[in-house]
């Protein structure tokens, strides 16, 4: 069995642990009064520049957290591993903000709206996580709960994000109500964008 000093050597076993016990936190201390912060977008009153990075370690529900942190447990320590923990932490941080920013830019910008709910979550960064690893890795087969059928990397992460393309434009989800889309967007298209100038660089060298 792993001792705790091993565990916490990983950096994602250490993102999972930050954002479990941000939850609590959040659940328990803030209990009642705690409202997530309203990361509407810059117009909005109770818009805070550092919420562009905390909302990431925020969630709004058990389900919303666990599937988060089970996928970035999954995917997250391959990348770690391939990239080492410094560049890990700096490619989820990034994707996070990026995925916050896009989606407001879109909402506000493009579709003349604003997201009506809380944006909260890890999603973002999770899915710029998921098309790193389909970009890396894209014949893996990835396995999913209500799928028991392997699908390729290459596959399941386009198909996610045109669900979640037609989500945000047209408003019918399949995943409930409150879902950010554009941020599952956002995340995946800087997440790509890194993948890429990374491996530029590597190949450069």
């Amino acid at each position: 069995m792993p001792s705790i000093s091993q565990i916490l050597q990983s950096m994602t076993n250490r993102l999972v642990i930050i954002t479990v016990l941000v939850y609590f936190v959040q659940t328990t201390v803030f209990a009642g009064r705690f409202t997530g912060g309203e990361l509407f977008g810059w117009q909005s009153p109770n818009f805070e520049l550092w919420q562009l990075l905390t909302h990431v370690f925020l969630h709004g529900s058990e389900m919303h957290l666990l599937f988060n942190m089970i996928a970035l447990w999954s995917f997250g320590r391959v990348l770690e591993r391939v990239w080492g923990n410094r560049r890990f932490l700096l490619f989820y941080l990034i994707c996070g903000v990026g995925a916050a920013v896009i989606s407001m830019l879109v909402n506000n910008l493009i579709l003349n709206t604003q997201f009506t709910g809380h944006m909260v979550g890890a999603s973002g960064a999770i899915y710029g996580i998921l098309v790193a690893f389909a970009l890396l890795f894209p014949n893996f087969k990835i396995m999913l709960i209500f799928l028991p059928v392997p699908i390729a990397a290459k596959y399941f992460v386009p198909v996610l994000l045109l669900i979640d393309l037609t989500a945000g434009f047209t408003g019918v989800s399949i995943f409930g109500q409150n879902i950010a889309h554009f941020a599952h967007v956002g995340g995946a298209i800087v997440g790509a964008v890194l993948v890429f100038l990374w491996s530029a660089q590597s190949t450069r060298k």
